[in-house]
């Protein structure tokens, strides 16, 4: 899928705003500093996945949950994880089961 070149300025906004959010976060300046009083250089990278997937006309037009948040599988359908979202899963360690 070729990207739009709004979308990736878009989605290279949301990584900085993601990196500022951080870097003004108090807790995260606390740890860095704890973290230099130890004798130790911080450096932070952070790697993050955007999946894109285009919206049908229909839930374009309904009021829908934010896009930000993955809306909720049905009751019955027990393995709504894609493998994309499992991959993403097991590179922070976290387990399905």
């Amino acid at each position: 899928m070729e990207i739009p070149e709004r979308l990736h300025e878009l989605i290279e906004q949301l990584g900085q705003a993601i990196m500022r959010a951080m870097a003004e976060d108090s807790q995260s300046r606390n740890l860095a500093r704890l973290i230099q009083e130890e004798g130790f250089d911080v450096a932070l990278m952070v790697e993050a996945t955007v999946a894109l997937h285009r919206r049908s006309p229909e839930e374009e037009a309904s009021d829908g949950p934010s896009p930000l948040v993955p809306p909720s599988p049905p009751d019955d359908e027990e393995d709504s994880w894609s493998d994309e979202d499992r991959a993403f899963l097991r590179r922070f360690k976290i387990s399905l089961d």
